[in-house]
């Protein structure tokens, strides 16, 4: 017998309609998990630390008590080592899976490159001005 193009039904035993669907918890949890790569709690966490690491390095030389306040304010969260706070500095870190002795080292060592006096900072020479003047003046000769 020739098959005239459609497919036959085919018989399911009684036990095939009771089985588990493998690819149904693939597609329930593919449904519940979160698109963004950062929950919402990380990213308050994350902000919060690059507030205090930007307050850290920009008000460091500050002279007005203001700038003084934030700066103070900062080093202490960032170097108090035993708060039992749920954003301290080291469960902040932890949270957002950093070192956080680590980033304090780091912070202690941009510290203590911006503390050393001018004298021992790399000048930078800026080019000779009379020079210019001699270029441009053979140009136009």
């Amino acid at each position: 017998m020739k098959s005239s193009g459609t497919a036959a039904p085919q018989r399911h035993s009684g036990s095939s309609y009771f089985e588990s669907d493998v690819l149904a918890s693939f597609e329930y949890f593919k449904t519940q998990r979160r698109c963004d790569y950062l929950y919402p709690e990380e990213k308050l966490m994350f902000a919060i630390l690059t507030d205090a690491i930007g307050c850290f390095q920009k008000y460091f030389s500050a002279k007005t008590r203001r700038c003084r306040k934030l700066f103070d304010e900062a080093e202490s969260w960032i170097m108090n080592q035993d708060n039992p706070s749920v954003f301290s500095f080291e469960d902040v870190c932890e949270a957002l899976r950093l070192d956080p002795n680590y980033l304090r080292l780091g912070l202690m060592r941009w510290r203590a490159d911006n503390q050393a006096p001018l004298s021992y900072r790399k000048r930078i020479r800026a080019p000779l001005r009379y020079q210019r003047r001699m270029r441009s003046s053979r140009i136009s000769a």
